[in-house]
Order: C-alpha cells, then sequence, then structure tokens
C-alpha cells in the first residue's frame, strides 16, 4: 500500500473550506484511491509555530496507481484550480510497512 500525505497552507484571500470542498471531488471522480481521510488545522499551534492549514492522506494499492492518479487529467484540472489558494503545500509519498 503506498501513502500519499499532502498538506498545505491557505493563501489571504481564500477559503480553506473551499480548498477542503474542491479537493473532497477527486474520489467521487478517481477510483484508484483506497483510502481517503482529509482535515483542517484546529486549536491553538502551541509551540508548534505556525501549522499547516490543512492535511490529505490517501492511499493507493500500488505506485502506479499513485502515478494514474496524478496524471489524471481530472486530478491535474483540480491541481491547476488549486494551485494559487496555497501559499505553501508539501507531500510525502511512501510504502507503508505494515501492508
Amino acid at each position: 500500500m503506498i501513502r500519499h500525505v499532502f498538506a498545505w497552507k491557505v493563501a489571504p484571500g481564500y477559503d480553506p473550506a473551499k480548498v477542503v470542498q474542491i479537493l473532497n471531488t477527486l474520489p467521487e471522480r478517481l477510483d484508484l484511491i483506497r483510502g481517503w481521510e482529509i482535515g483542517q488545522h484546529t486549536g491553538d499551534p502551541g509551540d508548534n509555530g505556525a501549522p499547516f492549514d490543512g492535511v490529505l492522506v490517501s492511499d493507493f494499492a500500488s505506485w502506479e496507481d499513485l502515478d494514474s492518479y496524478s496524471n489524471d487529467p481530472y486530478h491535474l484540472d483540480v491541481v491547476a484550480e488549486l494551485t494559487p489558494m496555497f501559499s505553501e503545500r508539501a507531500v510525502v509519498d511512501f510504502e507503508r510497512g505494515d501492508q
């Protein structure tokens, strides 16, 4: 199982809830996704500084499925729509050892 983790900070003037709404269209359209969890940061960051605004954790059966997802035309349209809404973003992909 391949885990894809995507975190973002919303650029000034954009609605964080809109980002989540747009991202949540992906599993409705792309059946390669095996797991999907998304959340927005809540609470006081404390000593953590300026946390990211949200994170998406998705799972794929193989590296090939993740690659197909990443290059799917609908996914690419979502990326193009969202990119201006981000001030920062980060991605980590890894093979889960428990599978």
